[in-house]
């Protein structure tokens, strides 16, 4: 995405901007607890920074270019699970907060999920239907969200910490809420590939088509 930098609106830029606000914050938080000896929030904080490069790692792997919003969407789910969610008590100051945040994280995980597929189907690189398309944005959506909650508890039974909260509740409704969020992203891009209207779809597809012309173009002028 780097690369591309110079070429994107304003707008975009600003949200480039904030995603690494978001990093720099996460960096900071990872400094400070080396530098008080605090062992636990060190390697917290080296994880989730490790985590806000996942877009870049789902970029280079699939070698696509995601729209700014999905890189900007991830780090502010990240700042408001970890900095504000664990470090400023927002999980006990706020019942609601962590289902707030998976439901966000379920429709922003399933369209990367549609563009991944999306960009294969562009390129006739598989031939699949639209319902096939539909179950791999739910699916990537929904075993994001469970590694998610792998990471939860690997945290609290190996740091001593407790993110999982009510632990099985917690996690049930945490994965019952990604469920939904998928099914809202896969069952919108199943009508969008048949030709229906979708204003969720409209906007991120002819974008992240708009950012990887070239290369789609490219790519299916060799198959």
């Amino acid at each position: 995405m780097i690369r591309f930098f110079s070429f994107l609106p304003k707008k975009d830029r600003i949200l480039l901007y904030i995603s690494w606000f978001v990093k720099i914050s996460i960096f900071v938080v990872l400094f400070g607890a080396i530098f008080q000896g605090r062992v636990l929030l060190a390697t917290l904080s080296s994880i989730v920074l490790a985590i806000s490069f996942l877009p870049s790692i789902i970029e280079r792997k699939f070698k696509i270019i995601l729209p700014p919003e999905f890189e900007t969407l991830f780090a502010l789910f990240l700042y408001g699970s970890f900095i504000l969610g664990e470090l400023k008590d927002y999980y006990i100051k706020f019942p609601w907060w962590d289902l707030l945040l998976h439901s966000f994280s379920a429709v922003m995980i399933g369209l990367i999920g549609f563009m991944i597929v999306y960009s294969l189907y562009y390129t006739h690189k598989i031939i699949f239907s639209s319902f096939f398309a539909s179950l791999f944005s739910f699916s990537f959506a929904l075993a994001i969200g469970a590694f998610w909650e792998i990471f939860e508890f690997s945290v609290d039974y190996f740091l001593g910490l407790s993110m999982q909260k009510a632990s099985l509740i917690d996690t049930m409704w945490d994965l019952i809420v990604d469920a939904i969020g998928a099914l809202l992203v896969s069952v919108s891009g199943y009508f969008y590939l048949r030709g229906g209207d979708s204003f969720l779809m409209e906007r991120f597809v002819k974008k992240f088509i708009k950012l990887n012309e070239k290369l789609l173009k490219k790519k299916k002028s060799i198959v």
